[in-house]
């Protein structure tokens, strides 16, 4: 494929549904265990904001709004937030970029409450076929 042609991309891509087997759970690249505090979850997110390689995915048990989990890394002109919304027995991931003030208050509303605003601004995932 020459540098000119553009690969393609999809955003029909399903994942298989996981449960979580705690009440939440967090998960970087250093650790995956139970997210015990709110400010367990901030400082993962704190130190995210600063290592353009990490990333931190909040996982619940018990969801309410078809939102299984929530999990933010560096982008180009941001931070990309993704949500794994549940389907049946599948998820779609959806993302918006923001800046990090919005991300933490997106974790922090989805910490207390499971529930995330304004789900309509974000957009399916694009896929390399």
């Amino acid at each position: 494929m020459s540098q000119k042609e553009e690969r393609k991309t999809t955003t029909d891509v399903l994942f298989e549904k996981t449960d979580c087997n705690m009440e939440r759970n967090i998960r970087t690249q250093e650790i995956d265990k139970m997210a015990s505090s709110w400010e367990m979850v901030e400082e993962c997110l704190l130190e995210m904001f600063l290592d353009d390689n990490e990333f931190v995915t909040l996982t619940i048990q018990e969801i309410h709004h078809n939102i299984r989990f929530i999990q933010a890394c560096q982008g180009k002109d941001g931070i990309v937030v993704q949500l794994g919304i549940e389907e049946g027995e599948k998820v779609r991931l959806v993302e918006k970029e923001c800046m990090e003030d919005e991300c933490m208050d997106i974790f922090y509303e989805f910490y207390n409450s499971t529930y995330v605003k304004e789900v309509e601004t974000y957009h399916p995932v694009e896929f390399f076929v």
